[in-house]
């Protein structure tokens, strides 16, 4: 049985509805979820056993959703010191049922920081009082940017201020396997680790504004949280891109010799070490310097990154693809891109490992796989 944490980050939220879906579809076992400021929202949501509506509220929501800003009246936000917080307020009262939530078997703790008692509170669904829960989970969704929530006389704010990610209430809880959602925010940079048994899920790809939803951005993160949660569980393969299974395919052979000290050779020592440490990390015991190399190049050419491909063939295909589209104008790429088609001398290639390692990887990877293809 897991604990789940869902941490905080606002419109990035969008991205535990993917972790949500996923970890609903493998049939993991939860016990309990407890959530900092928009992870209390989602977890709550999630236990009213919805989560196609969960998918569809979170869709609708544009940048007006939450703050009106058509009717901003400046001088009002000054004297409430912040924006309205009573719109978010209203629609958590209106999508969540406090009596739902409690009937549910999965436990649910909330993050949240009484500004009255300057002290953090952290407290599960048996602790609230009655008419109260859905309060408490808006206090700890209580960002800065907005006016003070009260509760029974006593002034919350952002349970985030504490702890983003509240790994710990559910060791104190007593469960030893947690799994930990990080939305990337400032605040969350801290060693999650501890005696239990993490597994932290989490995406490289920026998530959006935190404060601004984008409806193309929300839908974008909750296909990364679903994508990133089956690879998180070996159910897909890869480090920036996804594969039902890793095959071994001529064209994608290991390295030669040659072609090794080539890369090694061109591209400065420190940035090509500190560019393959993220993909040794992500595929461990899967690593090759070849998949390191693909995957960094259909990046740089932006190769749709949402497709689940069914081996590493399959996204050659579609590279190749897009580089004959690109040499024959049919399709564009980005000024900075067009030197990835480029041959370059020594002096260049070394120059632009030290402004873009990626772009300098990508370049001589093009020229290996279009000699494989000549049989040079």
């Amino acid at each position: 049985m897991y604990g789940l944490a869902l941490g905080g980050g606002g419109s990035r939220g969008s991205y535990e509805v993917g972790v949500l879906k996923a970890l609903k579809e493998l049939q993991i076992p939860i016990g309990a979820i407890t959530g900092t400021s928009i992870g209390a929202i989602n977890g709550a949501a999630y236990l009213m056993d919805d989560l196609d509506l969960i998918e569809t509220i979170w869709c609708s929501l544009n940048k007006d959703a939450l703050i009106k800003f058509k009717d901003l009246n400046i001088p009002e936000v000054i004297r409430k010191r912040g924006f309205d917080f009573d719109i978010l307020l209203t629609l958590l009262h209106q999508i969540l049922d406090e009596e739902k939530i409690r009937a549910h078997p999965i436990d649910l703790g909330i993050v949240t920081y009484n500004l009255t008692a300057k002290e953090p509170v952290v407290v599960f669904k048996e602790d609230v009082p009655q008419g109260k829960l859905i309060d408490y989970v808006a206090a700890s969704a209580n960002h800065p940017s907005f006016s003070r929530l009260e509760i029974d006389g006593a002034q919350f704010i952002d349970g985030a201020v504490f702890d983003n990610i509240p790994v710990k209430p559910l060791y104190e809880r007593g469960y030893g396997k947690i799994i930990a959602v990080n939305l990337r925010t400032l605040g969350d940079q801290r060693n999650l680790s501890g005696p239990y048994e993490l597994l932290e899920i989490s995406s490289d790809n920026a998530l959006g504004s935190i404060l601004f939803p984008d409806p193309e951005t929300i839908k974008k993160n909750i296909r990364y949280g679903y994508l990133d949660t089956l690879r998180a569980f070996q159910r897909l393969h890869g480090a920036t891109y996804y594969f039902e299974t890793l095959e071994d395919f001529t064209m994608l052979s290991s390295l030669t010799a040659e072609e090794i000290k080539g890369l090694k050779e061109d591209i400065h020592p420190l940035f090509f070490h500190r560019t393959l440490d993220k993909f040794q990390n992500y595929l461990q015991k899967d690593y090759s310097l070849t998949l390191a190399a693909l995957e960094i190049t259909a990046e740089a050419l932006e190769v749709d990154p949402l497709k689940v491909y069914a081996h590493q063939g399959e996204l050659l295909d579609a590279l190749q693809r897009r580089m004959a589209a690109v040499a024959q104008g049919a399709e564009k790429v980005r000024v900075r891109e067009k030197v990835l088609f480029k041959d370059l001398d020594p002096g260049a290639l070394l120059a632009l490992s030290l402004a873009s390692p990626k772009l300098a990887i990508a370049n001589l990877f093009i020229k290996f796989i279009q000699n494989r293809v000549l049989g040079v």
